[in-house]
């Protein structure tokens, strides 16, 4: 299974549901016959090779569709291989023009060629993994954390509303052949890919490359992507789909358009003056317009240019403008490193003891090693990931005559990573932990509880915390995505004293996409971490503010004096 952070409709007015179903409704035919071509598949890696059936509406073969078999039987695989969810399942089933796919788990989507609309009765449903309790499944441990991590049962979550993509809005086609439907390759990868599962795909002419992003494999993949001839010019064609899918995609995932006072993306993109230039045909000045976007309008740390399209090659440099958040955090993360430095030229340690005083410190949430079993090999100090680090560092704390008495999580440069290791430290703190997901598209949430068997005996009870002792959290303004989350629900708990500045804030997890045209971005996605408070749920998108305030950097990390400090404190 594959944890995310780090997700992702359609109004069923004419829907009746029968258990649970996917209706696919087809218009009429298309005016112009599809052309057909298979072309190589690269399947998450270079080494899984195989061909894939794709469909042209047009001369140009730069928009390509998938039959509606052939999208189902790639969703599949993308699950059982990629996300590792074995018992997920479509089945399908045809009514004269209208197509009915059923998810194992008995919930709908439904696409109609004639309305072009696609559409979700339970968005967060469909695609919540099969092994998930709750509606919204962010922080369920992978296979990796098995037996360390285990979710409560007092667990719940909410449903949530019935969504449409309006695709005809954006003019974008469906269309129905024969009695078949065809999905542009592109929407199939930003609705049914992107979020679920940190997939994207890719074309480029010479293959389609099934993309996991971040993952090991896919470096060489994008390395295989790259090796296509870049192109000078797009077809006006690619270039108004690639514009329309930016805005349909944009629209309905990005998680912060509130905060931004973005209503309609068109609107907005035309109010910034990046309408012409986000449609040109010239790759590299779309590809500049992107960049600005990102970067200087959204400027809101989790959202970015990633990489070029293939069109404009793999080291293209593509100038922008830096907005302000950007250049704050770049410049605040130069005052911490130095001052750090300073007490630690040779680096900080993961676990250091002063006097009564452990500091455990990361500056990311890094995943669990698949391959370590902490059970059969206990974790040293030299392990690398920060689970291992965190269980380490409990048994040095709770050692007997350990003379710790206080323990410091230092999170004043950790810039966040990966979400069932940031629960683990807020189970390893407080017992039971649990932090609340909201998706802003749907209106549900989920509040997932949890326990970390911090010591490493097989049962989970009161001696897997650090309760016991007086705990606290040292934040920056660099402390950012989970490395806000977790001062954020440990100062909720009452338990834990916050030190230092008030954290960086981002309380949204990230959506990989790809555009049409090839090039690869990220944004602050739809799903947007919380906590639960008194049955209120609480954005943590401002940050947290400390309870004791330490002015210069370099009070940070002189930690006899803020050692001393603690003590002082009480």
């Amino acid at each position: 299974m594959k944890k995310r952070l780090c997700n992702q409709l359609w109004i069923v007015s004419a829907l009746t549901i029968l258990g649970s179903t996917l209706l696919i409704a087809c218009g009429a035919p298309s005016g112009n016959a599809l052309s057909e071509m298979e072309i190589p598949l690269y399947f998450h890696s270079v080494d899984n090779e195989a061909s894939i059936k794709l469909c042209f509406a047009d001369e140009s073969k730069e928009v390509p569709y998938f039959d509606i078999d052939t999208a189902v039987s790639l969703i599949e695989r993308v699950n059982h291989e990629i996300i590792e969810d074995k018992n997920y399942a479509l089945t399908t089933s045809a009514q004269g023009s209208v197509v009915t796919i059923t998810r194992e788990n008995q919930y709908p989507m439904q696409i109609d060629c004639d309305k072009d609309t696609i559409s979700f009765y339970d968005f967060d449903a469909f695609f919540v993994p099969s092994w998930t309790s709750t509606v919204i499944d962010v922080l369920q441990p992978d296979s990796a954390f098995e037996g360390l991590v285990l979710s409560e049962e007092n667990s719940y979550s909410r449903f949530g509303s019935e969504v449409v993509f309006d695709l005809k809005k954006y003019g974008i086609d469906l269309i129905e052949e024969n009695g078949k439907c065809y999905i542009p390759m592109q929407t199939l990868s930003d609705i049914m890919l992107s979020l679920p599962s940190y997939v994207c795909l890719l074309y480029n002419n010479e293959g389609v490359f099934v993309y996991e992003y971040g993952s090991e494999p896919g470096r060489e993949l994008l390395r295989k992507y790259y090796e296509a001839q870049p192109k000078e010019g797009k077809s006006e064609g690619l270039a108004d789909y690639t514009y329309n899918e930016l805005c349909m995609m944009m629209d309905h995932f990005y998680g912060l358009k509130e905060s931004h006072g973005i209503e309609d993306f068109d609107e907005f993109f035309t109010e910034t003056a990046l309408r012409d230039a986000l449609r040109s045909t010239d790759p590299e000045m779309s590809a500049r317009a992107m960049r600005v976007l990102m970067d200087l309008y959204i400027d809101d740390l989790h959202s970015g240019y990633m990489l070029n399209s293939w069109r404009i090659g793999m080291d293209a440099q593509i100038d922008g403008m830096t907005g302000k958040s950007i250049q704050n955090m770049s410049d605040s993360a130069m005052k911490y490193y130095t001052a750090r430095e300073k007490y630690y030229p040779d680096g900080v340690p993961g676990y250091e003891e002063v006097g009564n005083t452990a500091y455990i410190t990361f500056d990311s949430f890094r995943a669990k090693d698949k391959d370590a079993d902490y059970y059969k090999d206990a974790p040293t100090a030299d392990t690398q990931d920060t689970v291992g680090l965190l269980l380490y560092s409990y048994s040095q704390i709770t050692r007997k005559g350990s003379p710790v008495e206080n323990v410091v999580i230092d999170l004043s440069m950790n810039s966040g990573g990966d979400t069932v290791t940031a629960s683990f430290l807020i189970s390893l703190f407080l017992g039971e932990g649990s932090v609340c997901i909201q998706d802003t598209l749907t209106g549900a949430y989920a509040n997932e509880c949890f326990r970390a068997d911090a010591n490493l005996d097989g049962v989970y009870d009161e001696k897997d915390s650090l309760l016991n002792y007086n705990l606290y959290c040292i934040t920056s303004s660099i402390s950012f995505s989970c490395g806000n989350l977790v001062p954020s629900v440990l100062k909720s708990s009452g338990q834990v004293t916050i030190l230092g500045q008030q954290s960086g804030g981002g309380a949204c997890t990230v959506i990989p996409f790809s555009t049409a045209d090839g090039t690869l971005l990220q944004m602050s996605g739809n799903r947007r971490l919380s906590y639960m408070k008194n049955g209120s749920v609480y954005d943590i998108d401002q940050g947290v503010e400390p309870d004791y305030v330490i002015h210069q950097p370099e009070h940070f990390y002189d930690r006899e004096a803020l050692t001393e400090y603690i003590n002082n404190l009480y």
